[in-house]
């Protein structure tokens, strides 16, 4: 049994349904299982994600705040609005109650790090990846004009903001990448996500009939769509091996262009069955980003249960996945390789040895001691 301490969550961590909570929502079952005696802080807004008893079971004491939304006051805010919009007397007070440890779970909680009250309090902050740099790439990508001002101011302010962490007592960063831009605040360590251990079951080596390239992901995030064009402008044209586009909310756009390209289908909305036995069964899984922030959470999920695994060089991390998968970034070096890998059945054998070095980072339990450990 631990210390008791404090987490500050910046949502509803359940159900854990989108990226940027499954580290959440994880990070707090894993490190309840490991002994954790928690004190949770989690805000949330209309139409999301609800309180629900759900966190009771990991947590000793809950508290919940409603996220502020009067956007246009806090927008026109020196701070960022994502932080802003989580500033409230309650947690301040209810942080105070005790001398226990904080782990502020992401730059958004931090509202209060640096007040008066907390001045001799073990501080601990959780990096999901360099705010303000992600907010740059989703405003080169973005469209709406509005949209794209506003994601630039918000990453200037992020970028200013930034600068609290300076004298933290720790900082633990998603991605082995970000530690040298977080040293200059404070000693950072590398904890990876936590995400839903699911190790596949082998009941033979799976080589499906018609094998198939894999692309999934939420198709109405723009940098997941401009990633689906890719494919289908430079991959699709000169490969012949059948290509598979999956995911929630394709465009109009989108949907349109892959009924003219004889060798790719398109898989909207699918079920997380459908999802789970596309990526089991998928001979390749093609996974790229052109934007190199954090870790993507889909790229864990077919290294655990999927064939063999094509990235780009912006999906991997400081070399850790370049151990487990093939890297190409060029056009016909990417055909090449799926050519090839087309027709190599992928045996229990070869997924053994990627799952031992995989583990090695990406260890649900030993992260959470870990983090025990610092607290």
């Amino acid at each position: 049994m631990s210390n008791p301490f404090h987490i500050i969550a910046f949502d509803m961590p359940y159900p854990p349904n989108y990226g940027g909570i499954v580290d959440v929502f994880y990070k707090l079952k894993y490190l309840h299982q490991q002994g954790g005696k928690i004190t949770y802080h989690c805000f949330y807004y209309d139409g999301h994600n609800p309180p629900t008893t759900e966190l009771e079971k990991y947590c000793d004491t809950i508290y919940y705040y409603k996220r502020k939304k009067h956007i246009g006051k806090i927008i026109l805010n020196k701070l960022p609005y994502v932080v802003a919009s989580r500033n409230n007397k309650e947690l301040l007070t209810n942080l105070c109650k005790d001398n226990n440890p904080i782990l502020f779970d992401g730059l958004q909680c931090c509202y209060f790090l640096n007040h008066p009250k907390l001045k001799d309090r073990k501080k601990i902050v959780r990096a999901n990846n360099i705010e303000h740099t992600y907010y740059f790439g989703l405003a080169k990508w973005e469209k709406n004009k509005i949209k794209k001002t506003y994601l630039n101011w918000e990453g200037k302010k992020l970028q200013k903001f930034e600068k609290q962490l300076n004298g933290v007592d720790g900082i633990l960063s998603v991605a082995k990448m970000d530690i040298p831009h977080f040293q200059q605040y404070a000693k950072t360590h590398h904890v990876p996500p936590f995400f839903n251990h699911t190790i596949r079951k082998w009941d033979g080596d799976l080589f499906p009939e018609l094998p198939y390239c894999l692309f999934q992901g939420n198709l109405s995030v723009t940098e997941n769509e401009e990633a689906a064009h890719f494919i289908l402008d430079k991959i699709a044209p000169i490969c012949d091996a059948p290509i598979k586009i999956a995911g929630k909310n394709p465009s109009e756009q989108l949907k349109q262009k892959i009924k003219t390209i004889p060798n790719v289908t398109l898989i909207a909305n699918p079920s997380q069955n459908s999802m789970e036995e596309l990526i089991e069964y998928a001979q390749i899984n093609l996974l790229f980003t052109f934007q190199q922030t954090g870790i993507k959470l889909k790229l864990l999920h077919a290294i655990e249960s999927g064939n063999h695994v094509i990235i780009n060089s912006k999906m991997d991390d400081s070399g850790i996945f370049k151990a487990m998968c093939t890297v190409s970034d060029h056009p016909k070096d990417i055909v090449d390789q799926i050519n090839n890998l087309i027709k190599i059945p992928f045996t229990k054998h070869m997924f053994d040895q990627r799952y031992a070095k995989f583990s090695t980072y990406y260890n649900n339990i030993k992260n959470a001691d870990y983090i025990l450990g610092l607290l």
